[in-house]
């Protein structure tokens, strides 16, 4: 549906009528709980939301001609490295703007500009105070995502929820158990073109809004794993965009990703059940998709990396994208860099995950992803 125009506001409410109709075919209090929490403030957002993009159409009607420069996209397999990634270009604050997570609740001029001015009267009149409430709530909202995916409001994050709110997103079936029953929401690059289109609409209007408040002289710099299953749409949008695509083990991101978004409820709750294993074989779809579309792409507009140089050398790694790009790197963003790679050099994750919790084996991927493996130059084990 349509508010105005699609670039104002566009929503799939076909999708909503499944999940309402799932929930009410399948009695389980878990989610029928998470329901009463989920649609109220699903409608509140969707209120608020139109309310600042309408205070755009007054205060900001610049963003309609604010260049998006060739933008660039960090796609790959949930759990393959893109949040650090983007937070270390990001680091490159002289040449990129981006969202941070607060940003993508509401993708609007308005938004931005009341949210710095939060942050003045916190630093000059409040002594820090909302920053402190900030991370009180950091804590309660992503304190168990810690070891999973690091999250807080003021932290770079993807703009899924742009896509989240049209429910255009495999992402809004993490509360409720029931990805394995609809298909709409999982490759934007499969849908009618009409649908595809207005996606597009709302989409290039939210980051217009954004970057004309937060850095209209800069590059929009995204990540978004969703987008693996957008590459062609994004592109047909974004021709002169630049793609970095970040390449892990099967083994190992695909278990990871369907434990990260099956996360609300455990192995006791769903065992090896449809919803667990539907989100494993999104996570091979992907890789067969993303294999697929690499050869479409010009190569001086894809940098391909592998998750364990990314790991290993960090700095070496983003250099070697920048050298690709033709990016002139400044001498505070590779000091930034520098301190960045030193922080992190000992980490490691504590989320773990087997193959088998999902249905898997190591020979069924063999089998269905074995040419991306040796593409990569990635171990077959029996």
């Amino acid at each position: 549906m349509k508010y105005f125009s699609a670039s104002f506001y566009y929503m799939r409410y076909r999708v909503l009528f499944r999940i309402v109709g799932a929930i009410c075919r399948q009695f389980s209090l878990r989610v029928w709980l998470l329901s009463l929490l989920f649609f109220p403030l699903f409608f509140l957002h969707q209120v608020v939301s139109m309310l600042f993009r309408a205070l755009d159409e007054v205060f900001h009607r610049g963003y309609k001609t604010t260049p998006l420069q060739q933008p660039v996209f960090i796609i790959a397999n949930p759990r393959s490295g893109t949040t650090y990634l983007h937070r270390l270009i990001a680091l490159d604050e002289e040449q990129f703007v981006y969202t941070k997570n607060a940003h993508t609740f509401f993708m609007a001029s308005s938004f931005v500009q009341f949210y710095n001015v939060c942050r003045w009267v916190d630093t000059h009149l409040l002594r820090g105070l909302i920053r402190r409430l900030i991370a009180r709530l950091d804590i309660l909202f992503w304190g168990g995502w810690d070891d999973i995916h690091p999250m807080g409001f003021n932290k770079a994050e993807e703009d899924e929820l742009v896509f989240a709110q049209m429910l255009m997103s495999g992402g809004i079936y993490i509360p409720f158990p029931f990805f394995h029953l609809h298909h709409e929401t999982k490759f934007l690059d499969r849908e009618p073109a009409t649908v595809r289109r207005q996606v597009m609409d709302f989409y290039e209007s939210s980051i217009r809004r954004f970057v004309f408040r937060a850095g209209k002289d800069k590059t929009y710099l995204a990540k978004n794993v969703f987008s693996t299953a957008r590459f062609k749409t994004l592109l047909q949008r974004f021709p002169n965009a630049k793609v970095i695509y970040i390449a892990r083990h099967p083994y190992d991101a695909v278990p990871s990703m369907a434990s990260m978004f099956t996360i609300l409820y455990s192995k006791k709750i769903l065992g090896n059940a449809p919803p667990r294993m539907a989100w494993a074989q999104y996570g091979i779809d992907f890789y067969k998709y993303a294999k697929e579309l690499r050869s479409t792409i010009p190569a001086a507009q894809l940098a391909v990396v592998k998750y364990d140089d990314l790991l290993t050398d960090p700095q070496q790694t983003v250099q070697a994208i920048y050298e690709h790009f033709n990016w002139t790197p400044s001498a505070k963003f590779l000091e930034r860099l520098s301190r960045e790679q030193a922080r992190n050099s000992h980490y490691k994750s504590a989320h773990e995950y087997s193959l088998e919790a999902f249905g898997l084996s190591k020979a069924q991927l063999n089998r269905e992803l074995g040419d991306v493996m040796d593409e990569f130059g990635f171990e077959r084990e029996s």
